[in-house]
């Protein structure tokens, strides 16, 4: 029971256990059954939707270096630009088999959000190592969290000094 009060309002919610909680426990979960063709269809149209989003991840990644000087300049448009493909590549990467690239592009959003000058340099090995991270499948998890240690301090050292905007 949670107790909720507004300057206007005054609610309390009741959850109120199901039927198979009672009976089986609050840590019973359900089993789904899934017809095996329906789950078979499901499949085939993840790896086609993967297979596409490899293709479209290259080209995506590579378009990314366009944006990287007119961003650094202080281009308003390229720097929107730059971080809305990154935040797209972020969120799917990792989905569609990439979780390295997403895990690079999750850097370079977190940098973005937090400095108001962003570094042409910066950016720069950010968008190379999701370059690379593509090209080569990204499996190699050890050199992708050195690459990630390597790019914090790169940041450390361009900003130093210099407080993040977050």
């Amino acid at each position: 029971m949670t107790d909720v009060q507004t300057p206007d309002v005054q609610a309390r919610f009741v959850r109120l256990p199901s039927i198979a909680e009672r009976k089986l426990g609050v840590d019973f979960t359900a089993p789904v059954r899934l017809d095996p063709r329906v789950l078979d269809q499901m499949q085939e149209t993840i790896r086609e939707l993967s297979a596409r989003y490899s293709e479209n991840l290259k080209t995506q990644v590579g378009s990314l270096f366009s944006f990287i000087e007119p961003a650094g300049a202080g281009d308003a448009e390229a720097w929107n630009q730059l971080y809305a493909m990154a935040h797209e590549i972020r969120g799917l990467a990792g989905t569609f088999g990439y979780p390295t690239v997403g895990r690079f592009a999750h850097s370079l959003c977190g940098y973005l959000e937090n400095y108001k000058s962003a570094a042409s340099t910066v950016m720069r090995f950010h968008v190379e190592a999701m370059y690379d991270a593509v090209q080569s499948g990204g499996a190699d998890e050890i050199l992708a969290s050195e690459t990630l240690m390597s790019l914090e301090r790169l940041i450390a050292l361009t900003h130093e000094g210099e407080r993040s905007a977050g």
